[in-house]
């Protein structure tokens, strides 16, 4: 997954490749040039060539500290470039995935994924890969250094290199259930602070503050237990080389001692093969540190993986399908008919919606679906625009099947009107047009209009670039429900769809908005769902579900309403006496 997301960097990634080996070599160099300086200041060697050595060992230094910082700049941009486009990647999936999709992923966890999981992964990738090759590489360069500098040394060293590298292979992948779970729990409190946040005022109204702390208490207290499971099998790894590397140390300094008390190690080697030791340290160190690493970003990678739809976490059922979908046909212009033909759907396995639901509506129609909570009302208008396919049967717009429509092209033609309104923090502009500045202004007054707001916009402080949203210009549920209407008028479609608009909607501002609905489906055909019957007085059809998902009655409004017998005759007398 990750080298598709590193093939825009191949300058970058070339240019790493020279500098790592340059800073190995000026690494591996330093030592040989103190040995000179040392052994040369003893032996009496001119001063000249002294100051060359020193002049040498300053060159070096300045040449590993420019190889460092000159790495560390390309590979955080290398990785920050690469995970953004992992990250863009992820917020469209995400936005182009069906609603069920959301009931199984709470913005939290999604959050922390595109957030916390990319982030753990851009900072492994910033220098991971060429890294553990530069730590490797390093000590075999060490190695094969200090066999040219003194065998009986390498031959000290050499073991401990081995050995810790064969103890760190059967170390890797011991922690992965840990990090796992810690990442886990940690989405999942990311998740409930969403969620808890987001319901503050209701929560503290109704006196459940102190068991929502009590939840959050139990939620840190499980990430706790989960970070530290995960720390103390990560700590292995680098406790166990500091230890290898001392004991490596401390033998290389007796043997070194030894060599010198006999004369078969001049001092400035003995220095020298002491630098070596100590240099070897920083590499070992550093691979373990990077595998405990590794491991994080493989737990990330695998979550992000899941999340893509790649990992068997996944969620696949009938009608659950990814929305991107493009080069189908496209519906006709004007107002398109609609047809039901024998449409089931579930959201659970063995769990119907919907059954063999049928019924047409011609061009220009209006269809008010009516039934109990439960009955499958709101899943018809989600069928009809994408948001899911049926189980069996088939959904036709125009007579087009939805299911193979492109997807861009349907929602151009088809506007869904919900209860809930989401409001950005934006300009109103931006929250009319969804962020196209391409809208002429005059088009923007002339939706807010139709839609009633004409003389809230002239009331606004900035017109149409007021800010609204949170943290700026609040609204009420009513100018709400009238700036999704006014997002319709903008987009003039053929075919509307309305699931409960006035549902959070006091009597006043009911009736503030129903002229508004009305101008909006005049010369349109529309699917409106509606608990409210006198609002169902200009459907030409009617359409009832039964408990079961089943169509109990359909027919034509004024004919239904007139037979005693019907359902929404009685639907209508009960909703009569309630009011």
């Amino acid at each position: 997954m990750l080298v598709r997301y590193l093939r825009g960097e191949r300058t970058a990634m070339a240019l790493l490749a020279l500098l790592v080996p340059s800073g190995i070599g000026l690494q591996l160099v330093a030592p040989y040039l103190l040995r000179g300086f040392i052994d040369g200041a003893l032996s009496g060697d001119s001063q000249e060539t002294l100051r060359d050595l020193a002049a040498w060992s300053l060159v070096a230094a300045v040449g590993v500290l420019v190889v460092t910082i000159g790495t560390e700049a390309l590979s955080s941009r290398i990785a920050w470039r690469s995970t953004n486009r992992l990250r863009a990647d992820l917020v469209g999936h995400c936005l182009s995935r069906p609603p069920d999709f959301y009931q199984e992923h709470p913005p939290g966890e999604l959050v922390e994924r595109m957030d916390g999981d990319v982030t753990r992964l851009a900072a492994v990738m910033s220098a991971l890969l060429l890294e553990l090759l530069a730590q490797a590489l390093l000590i075999v360069g060490i190695l094969v250094a200090l066999f040219r500098l003194e065998w009986r040394l390498a031959l000290v060293f050499a073991p401990f290199a081995a050995g810790t590298l064969l103890l760190l292979r059967t170390l890797v992948g011991r922690a992965m259930p840990f990090v796992t779970a810690r990442q886990r729990v940690a989405a999942d409190l990311q998740g409930f602070l969403e969620e808890r946040l987001a319901a503050a005022e209701d929560l503290r109204t109704n006196g459940a503050s102190r068991y929502t702390l009590r939840q959050l208490g139990d939620r840190q207290e499980d990430l706790y237990r989960r970070a530290r499971d995960a720390a103390r099998a990560s700590v292995r790894w680098p406790a166990t080389v500091q230890g290898l590397s001392a004991v490596s140390v401390v033998l290389a300094l007796a043997v070194s001692s030894w060599l010198h008390s006999r004369g078969q190690l001049s001092t400035g080697t003995a220095f020298a093969s002491l630098s070596y030791a100590m240099l070897l340290r920083r590499p070992l160190l550093a691979v373990t540190t990077r595998f405990r690493d590794l491991e994080d970003a493989a737990a990330s990678v695998q979550r992000l993986r899941d999340l893509l739809g790649h990992g068997a976490g996944s969620k696949h059922l009938p009608g659950h399908r990814t929305e991107r979908r493009t080069g189908g046909g496209a519906l006709p212009a004007g107002r398109p008919g609609v047809r039901f033909d024998r449409v089931s759907f579930c959201y659970e396995p063995d769990e119907p919606v919907l059954q063999d639901v049928s019924f047409t509506l011609r061009p220009g129609e209006h269809l008010g679906v009516v039934g109990r909570t439960g009955s499958g009302k709101s899943t018809v208008v989600r069928l009809l625009f994408g948001l899911h396919h049926p189980v069996t049967g088939s959904v036709s717009a125009g007579g087009l099947d939805v299911t193979k429509t492109d997807l861009r092209a349907l929602r151009s033609r088809v506007a869904l009107v919900t209860q809930e309104v989401h409001v950005f923090h934006a300009a109103l502009r931006d929250n009319l047009t969804f962020f196209d500045r391409a809208v002429p202004d005059d088009r923007l007054r002339a939706a807010l209009g139709e839609a009633g707001l004409g003389p809230w916009l002239r009331a606004l402080p900035h017109g149409l670039d007021t800010l609204l949203g949170a943290g700026a210009r609040g609204m009420s549920a009513g100018e709400e429900q009238q700036l999704a209407l006014a997002r319709v008028f903008l987009r003039d479609p053929g075919l509307v769809l309305m699931d409960e608009p006035t549902a959070r909607l006091d009597p006043y501002s009911e009736r503030l908005l129903v002229p508004a609905l009305e101008r909006l489906l005049e010369n349109r055909t529309a699917v409106v769902v509606e608990h409210r019957p006198h609002l169902l007085l200009n459907a030409d059809r009617i359409l009832v579900l039964g408990d079961d998902g089943k169509v109990a009655e359909e027919g034509e409004r004024a004919v239904l309403a007139a037979d005693p017998s019907s359902r929404l005759h009685a639907f209508l007398r009960t909703a009569e006496a309630a009011r």
